[in-house]
């Protein structure tokens, strides 16, 4: 695990409050239990907050992430190592406990093997799926700091979205120079479970003042937990009417900026555990997966020169197969999705079919860095699929012509059948070279 302890001086840092990205890309917002969330983005980040000890009673999800961010140093936020992978660690306060002032842009270009972690205030290319953290300073109790010292609220903007995790607030009320700097909040995630936070009509208060468009409620008594906390209905209770509530199936938020027109704002009440994609639904998406895999292992060889290679006989450049091949499958489901849940949005991205007619997304990109952006379809998939729960497999899905079964199963042949077909461009006697 590569540890990045960032240990900065606290300055006058202004955060700004137009989000990364391209709006329009949804993002995924995850609840573990306590205050554990885990935010997945397009381009395939994940970004886990505040992972819990061993002994706080929930399981070990076995996640891996890209970035871990901690807001306080107590052991129920601060297990950096339930986490897998190599994941960069950001420390929201110092070694003396006060909050240190983070503004870093977590990102990977097309071609960059590993993420980086710079200094957002850099005047450097940036990908337009970069994520941007930042925390601003806050207390745990409601005494300044003179009973559980600080606490670090982190704001992370990807994709046009604005989320905020409170950590462990104990302020029963956030202050002028906090709320300027907070600015619009699309997601607010907030203890609500008293005790060591606030609690729930603290909480409310608190939502109030911030008026987000989506709060979810976390930190607070499930069976699981072994703390004795409040639970969850105070809050909901202290709402009233002013939002909807809505009571999700799993753990998982689907948010977009898109979404921005939503007349009502909610409160969303996430579960702890995921959902369970049912078995037969399993081994549908496990073929297709395989299917897309064994074309990556094709095309992460290939040269920019191989890509675009247009061969004599009029047919399609590789390229274009890639962009094809997950640009269906984006678009297929995509569609589904968002007739099921707005806040994922129809994403579009299959090219013209005539060759006269095709302009290459990404021209300048390697096979590697194809073969990823169609990792990251199979991610997003995956990451939204609780959202055909309760839909039959051979029934038409909403929005679409196809029933689920069917198209996992064209998908599981449609990455075949391409992919063959650019093998055999392989053989033609004005291919470019060797494969890498």
């Amino acid at each position: 695990m590569r540890r990045v302890n960032l240990w900065l001086v606290v300055v006058g840092w202004v955060i700004s409050s137009n989000a990364l990205g391209e709006p329009g890309h949804p993002v995924a917002v995850r609840w573990w239990g306590q205050a554990m969330v885990s935010i997945e983005t397009y381009w395939n980040f994940t970004i886990v907050i505040d992972p819990y000890g061993e002994k706080v009673g929930y399981a070990d999800p076995k996640l891996s992430a890209d970035l871990v961010l901690v807001t306080h140093e107590h052991g129920d936020h601060n297990n950096v190592d339930l986490i897998g992978g190599e994941p960069l660690v950001a420390r929201g306060l110092d070694e003396s406990g006060k909050v240190a002032r983070l503004d870093h842009v977590l990102d990977r270009l097309p071609g960059e093997e590993k993420p980086t972690w710079r200094d957002a205030r850099l005047r450097i290319a940036r990908s337009p799926h970069a994520v941007r953290v930042s925390s601003i300073a806050a207390w745990h109790d409601d005494t300044a700091g003179s009973q559980r010292g600080a606490n670090t609220l982190y704001v992370v903007e990807v994709d046009g979205v604005r989320i905020v995790h409170c950590g462990d607030l104990g302020q029963p009320k956030l202050i002028k120079e906090q709320l300027d700097v907070l600015g619009e909040v699309d997601v607010l995630l907030i203890p609500v479970g008293g005790v060591y936070t606030v609690d729930g009509a603290q909480a409310a208060d608190v939502v109030d003042q911030i008026k987000p468009r989506i709060v979810v409620p976390i930190h607070y008594k499930t069976p699981n937990l072994v703390y004795d906390l409040q639970g969850v209905q105070g809050f909901l209770q202290a709402i009233g009417e002013q939002r909807e509530i809505v009571r999700a199936k799993g753990n998982t938020l689907a948010v977009a900026a898109n979404e921005r027109s939503a007349v009502k704002p909610q409160a969303v009440v996430l579960g702890f555990l995921p959902w369970e994609m049912p078995d037969e639904l399993a081994r549908l998406f496990a073929a297709k997966e395989a299917a897309c895999r064994a074309s990556q292992a094709v095309f992460e060889k290939l040269s920019v020169e191989q890509m675009n290679f247009k061969p004599s006989n009029g047919s399609h450049t590789p390229r274009w197969n890639t962009e094809h091949m997950m640009g269906r499958e984006l678009g297929f489901f995509s569609q589904i999705y968002t007739e099921v849940d707005s806040g994922i949005g129809h994403i579009d991205l299959n090219p013209k079919q005539m060759p006269p007619d095709y302009v290459a997304a990404h021209p300048d990109w390697s096979g590697t860095e194809e073969a990823r952006q169609m990792e990251r379809v199979l991610a997003f998939t995956r990451r939204f699929a609780y959202l055909l729960d309760g839909l039959p497999l051979d029934e038409k899905a909403p929005g679409s012509f196809w029933t689920p079964r069917k198209l996992l199963e064209q998908m599981n042949r449609h990455y075949g059948e391409h992919t063959a077909n650019v093998k055999k461009k392989f053989d033609l006697p004005d291919w470019p070279g060797e494969q890498n």
